[in-house]
């Protein structure tokens, strides 16, 4: 059976069409299997309640207000070319109350603006742990965005924070809550 010209330009368009489609579909596996790191917030059982991406120098703050001193405690921390978070600013109005005041070695303190700052702290922290209350006024900033801690799905919740090695197609899954 003879074909026609038609015919195949018609099969050729198909194989190439499909050759395309493989393609495209091997490097939308390759990119979401790359491997990215998360700030993740779990609570006891383990369930992600957010998760959200950072790069080495991604920096991040804690505030809330101090359950006995009720003052505002500010710490602030980053995340250091080796995808650790790192304590590098503690910020109280206030001493006393199991707040540090002594700067660690290498640290240095000042006073500004009514708050006793300690700066250059650099202590690697492999996870924090929090149980926010509505009356703690607990806040999460990573960059430009923020969130409250002291409400659901935050609030009465010892919730844990670290930073992890994920891949991009399992963070996307978290993000849209599908996990």
């Amino acid at each position: 059976m003879r074909l026609r010209p038609f015919n195949k330009a018609l099969r050729f368009r198909n194989a190439f069409s499909f050759m395309i489609g493989v393609v495209l579909l091997v490097w939308v596996g390759v990119v979401l299997s790359q491997p990215i790191f998360v700030l993740r917030i779990a609570d006891e059982a383990g369930n992600t309640l957010l998760v959200q991406r950072v790069e080495s120098g991604t920096a991040f703050s804690h505030r809330y207000i101090h359950s006995v001193a009720k003052c505002p405690i500010i710490e602030k921390f980053e995340v250091d070319d080796q995808y650790r978070m790192v304590l590098m600013e503690s910020w109280n109005c206030n001493f006393g109350a199991g707040i540090a005041t002594e700067p660690p070695p290498g640290a240095v303190d000042r006073l500004v603006d009514g708050y006793y700052v300690i700066e250059n702290i650099r202590q690697v922290m492999p996870e924090l742990a929090f149980h926010p209350v509505t009356f703690t006024e607990d806040k999460l900033s990573v960059d430009q965005r923020s969130w409250n801690l002291s409400q659901p799905p935050f609030v009465g919740e010892t919730i844990t924070l670290t930073v992890e090695q994920t891949r991009v197609w399992h963070y996307w899954w978290e993000r849209f809550g599908l996990s």
